[in-house]
């Protein structure tokens, strides 16, 4: 599957919704020390919901073209690796 602002949506969606568990901000200073470090652990969980989606859904396009084997042209593409 390719990225899909759908599925990365809903997965960011879902996570804010569990993070901040209709917590007040006296609430999240109190668990998470500042409202600083609220924000900072929010867009790390963020970042790694994104990273996730990358690595996940990422398909890589090698181009044939102007490759050779031997004395034979390559031509077309390949769908082929991974993101880590």
């Amino acid at each position: 599957m390719a990225l899909n602002k759908d599925i990365l949506g809903q997965a960011l969606y879902d996570m804010r919704n569990q993070f901040f568990n209709n917590q007040t901000l006296d609430e999240l200073q109190t668990t998470y020390g500042s409202l600083e470090a609220a924000r900072l652990a929010a867009c790390k969980k963020e970042a790694e919901i994104i990273i996730n989606h990358f690595k996940t859904n990422v398909l890589l396009t090698i181009p044939g073209t102007g490759l050779v084997v031997g004395s034979t042209p390559v031509t077309g593409s390949a769908i082929t690796g991974t993101m880590q």
